[in-house]
């Protein structure tokens, strides 16, 4: 037996479109109905800065490779002129003093996993 409970007017007057994702709401969708008229350009900027503040903070997780890869891109996507000739140095320094046992915490976890 089923039982249908109707949406509650309190919230939303039908239930938007399902995405079959792991029954999440469609994102544009929802987007569209709680911002309408949002800017891109601020959207863009927001997600690009919660996505490297992503791996500033799982940094030590990541794999040397991985570690190589995404620093190399910061530099040249970061390198505009003669002011960022250090930049190399200083995002280095950055890393390293957030995370001073990154090569240690990794070598510990692929020891401890048999890699």
């Amino acid at each position: 037996m089923t039982i249908d409970v109707p949406v509650s007017k309190a919230t939303f007057d039908r239930t938007p479109a399902m995405t079959g994702r792991d029954g999440a709401i469609d994102f544009a969708e929802k987007s569209e109905a709680m911002e309408p008229g949002a800017d891109p350009a601020n959207d863009a900027a927001r997600f690009v800065q919660a996505l490297g503040q992503a791996v500033v903070e799982t940094w030590a997780d990541l794999s040397t490779d991985d570690q190589e890869r995404v620093f190399e891109r910061a530099v040249i996507m970061g390198h505009h002129g003669e002011r960022d000739e250090m930049l190399r140095e200083q995002l280095a320094k950055f890393l390293h003093d957030r995370h001073k046992r990154t090569t240690e915490a990794r070598v510990d976890r692929e020891e401890s996993s048999g890699r």
